[in-house]
């Protein structure tokens, strides 16, 4: 499935340190909108903020930067099998997510229910992830039988 190798050449240094500036305003970046949005417990809710986007804060500077340097993409990655199989099981659980929500909403118009909309926006997420990843499952398990 991948579409990038890695090589041998190496990345100045100058790119690794862009790299933690990039991640470093970002992750400040995220703290204070964090803590901002939380102005009785600032600190407690900025350093919580800082602690979930430091990783992909950093990841992201690294993809900027660095992986130029380190990583080629693959010509023929497009033409991969496992892409294929992901594409037929992301087509599929696109297929099920919208039947699912126009049943839903049709049982929730005729029934004249009223729910919160964020339990119901997490479940089609949870659904959605967990169709397409059963989906390329029985893909993979029916292309290599």
């Amino acid at each position: 499935m991948s579409k990038a190798s890695f090589t041998s050449r190496r990345t100045p240094v100058h790119h690794y340190v862009l790299a933690v500036i990039l991640g470093a305003i970002l992750t400040i970046a995220v703290a204070l909108l964090v803590g901002a949005s939380n102005p009785g417990d600032f600190w407690p809710a900025a350093g919580i903020g800082a602690l979930c986007a430091a990783y992909p804060a950093m990841s992201l500077g690294t993809r900027v930067f660095v992986s130029r340097h380190t990583v080629t993409r693959d010509q023929h990655g497009e033409q991969s099998v496992e892409l294929q199989w992901m594409r037929q099981a992301g087509a599929g659980a696109f297929l099920d997510v919208l039947v699912a929500t126009i049943v839903a909403a049709v049982v929730l118009a005729v029934g004249r229910f009223q729910i919160e909309a964020l339990p119901v926006l997490l479940g089609l997420v949870a659904l959605s992830a967990l169709d397409a990843g059963l989906r390329y499952l029985a893909v993979r398990h029916r292309a290599l039988k």
